[in-house]
């Protein structure tokens, strides 16, 4: 990977989630070749709209070429036509779950976008729909089936289905770790959560919308980044979402609680180097964390160096390659992961060296479902 071009992409990245203008200085000498591998980070990334936003703190006479700045510019149009598409579909959704007597907590999603200084430039993915009364998570799947949406197959923890063009997960849990300690635990949290209803309401586009408490919400999100760390890979979008998550609610959370949640689930490693990354990388404000943070720690440029090869959700290490079928796609994945884990084990033991039984135990569990 080129340095000067992943050392201009983060700069953008930097301008964009931070609102501030780019280093002018970075970009006097930068050639053509180098502004492609810039753009197609950021396109790997899925973070192309949010590249458009940084270069357009540059003087025009260090921006790319025209011909690629338009490029970008019809790139972030259509990130824009996709989140109010989203946006409208959540609310629909609301609706239609209300008529149905099925309230719902929002995920992750379009509720992160919120967190970003222009959110309808947040590359949106899914809406993920936590149903966390009983029997409503099947009443939901039974409402998009009569809906006639296409159904996907049921996961360990959601069924997916699509309506209108857009993708929804109803979840029956909040996220699976496939280890039952952490799995136990995590029943353990959300049922005094929904038992106290601990839930906080959001407004996106004068929706309200109900999303998990504060601290939960902080783990939560960085479970979801670790999750995919560990299996595949994750890319700098979801490793965003975290990092202004805590900086725009580090201010009235409970910090204790956080940490707590961390130990709990052995995860204040991960998360510490994690953070230590969000400094030295995408310029983090070290005091937004409920801890010290180290940016010469071992594993922060091995975090790092993984979440740019990777792209979102590390689908750029399995570009232009070729399988047979689904289960050879299965086993290289498998085999992948399996080999990453030597070289970051050391960032969460207790979650990564299980790792290659807990894939296999997983994907039994779903092949005896069907």
């Amino acid at each position: 990977m080129n340095e000067p071009a992943v050392s201009l992409f983060l700069e953008l990245l930097r301008s964009a989630i931070w609102n501030r203008s780019a280093d002018e200085d970075l970009f006097r000498h930068v050639g053509s070749t180098v502004w492609e591998e810039v753009i197609s980070l950021a396109e790997s990334q899925r973070v192309s709209a949010l590249l458009y936003d940084g270069i357009m703190t540059l003087p025009t006479a260090l921006r790319p070429g025209k011909k690629e700045v338009y490029t970008l510019f019809l790139q972030a149009e259509a990130i824009e036509k996709l989140n109010k598409g989203l946006n409208d579909e959540l609310g629909n959704l609301a609706m239609e779950y209300g008529k149905i007597g099925c309230p719902f907590v929002l995920l992750k999603g379009q509720a992160n976008a919120i967190l970003y200084p222009r959110p309808e430039h947040r590359a949106p993915g899914d809406i993920d729909l936590f149903l966390y009364r009983k029997g409503d998570y099947e009443k939901a799947n039974e409402w998009a089936k009569k809906k006639g949406c296409r159904i996907d197959a049921e996961n360990i923890h959601h069924q997916s289905y699509e309506i209108n063009g857009i993708h929804v997960e109803n979840h029956k849990n909040i996220c699976y770790f496939g280890i039952r300690k952490y799995d136990g635990l995590l029943e353990e949290k959300m049922q005094e959560i929904i038992r106290n209803h601990r839930f906080i309401e959001l407004e996106i586009d004068s929706l309200k919308v109900s999303v998990l408490p504060v601290e939960f919400n902080a783990f939560f999100l960085f479970y979801h980044l670790f999750h995919h760390f560990i299996h595949l890979g994750v890319g700098v979008r979801q490793f965003c979402d975290w990092v202004l998550f805590m900086h725009t609610h580090s201010p009235q959370m409970d910090k204790e609680a956080l940490t707590g949640l961390a130990r709990q689930f052995d995860l204040l490693n991960a998360m510490e180097v994690f953070a230590s990354a969000a400094v030295r990388y995408l310029g983090a404000d070290p005091g937004v964390f409920p801890f010290t943070t180290d940016t010469e720690g071992k594993f922060v440029d091995v975090v790092m160096d993984d979440v740019l090869r990777g792209g979102n959700f590390g689908f750029s290490t399995f570009r232009n390659k070729s399988f047979r079928g689904k289960w050879d796609a299965k086993w290289h994945r498998f085999t992948y992961s399996v080999a990453r884990t030597k070289k970051i084990s050391g960032i969460a033991p207790r979650h990564i060296n299980p790792l290659p039984v807990t894939k296999i135990t997983t994907n039994l569990k779903l092949l005896f479902k069907k």
